[in-house]
């Protein structure tokens, strides 16, 4: 039995679409990016103009990566029932692995934005034990993210009526419907 919830008479309420939670994704993980990096500028060259930096690989980096956490944690939470802590480990072996790929592919063309061979732990200079707590926070961290993204609802909106010319029906932009 399926409750179709509507607003208003607009029609169904649907989850947010995985395109939008990949976009949405991507573009955190750049934010975070640049936070990160301003911070360890701060940290270790004492720079305080906080200026960070990314790369446009991270946002396609950052978005799948996270589908694909949020994706084992749908799976983790709600499938099998594990806990916070059961998951944290899944998680940081798969950001670890996601970070590894990503880097030794980048770095075959020269794209590769970072390097950790002058931290301790490092691996191929493509992963650092160094940054694992930061990494299990962020993987706490899209635990909150997934759960607030999948209660966003949107609904197809049907317009009946003129359209005016710029698209706009009411105050609602509206795509212009190909005859």
């Amino acid at each position: 039995m399926f409750l179709h919830i509507t607003s208003h008479g607009r029609g169904p309420l649907r989850a947010l679409p995985a395109y939008a939670r990949l976009l949405f994704y991507g573009m955190q993980g750049l934010l975070d990016e640049v936070i990160f990096t301003s911070i360890c500028n701060l940290v270790e060259k004492s720079d305080r103009s906080l200026s960070g930096y990314t790369s446009p690989w991270s946002f396609l980096m950052y978005g799948t990566c996270s589908s694909a956490v949020e994706t084992l944690y749908f799976h983790l939470r709600f499938g099998r029932g594990w806990g916070t802590l059961r998951r944290l480990p899944v998680y940081i072996c798969f950001i670890y692995t996601w970070e590894f790929s990503w880097g030794l592919v980048l770095r075959q063309f020269g794209a590769c934005s970072w390097d950790y061979s002058h931290y301790p732990y490092n691996f191929m200079g493509l992963v650092t034990l160094l940054y694992m707590p930061g990494w299990a926070c962020l993987s706490l961290y899209q635990d909150v993210l997934s759960n607030i993204l999948l209660r966003i609802r949107c609904m197809e909106v049907k317009v009946e009526g003129p359209v005016e010319e710029n698209g706009e029906v009411n105050g609602v932009m509206e795509t212009k419907k190909q005859a």
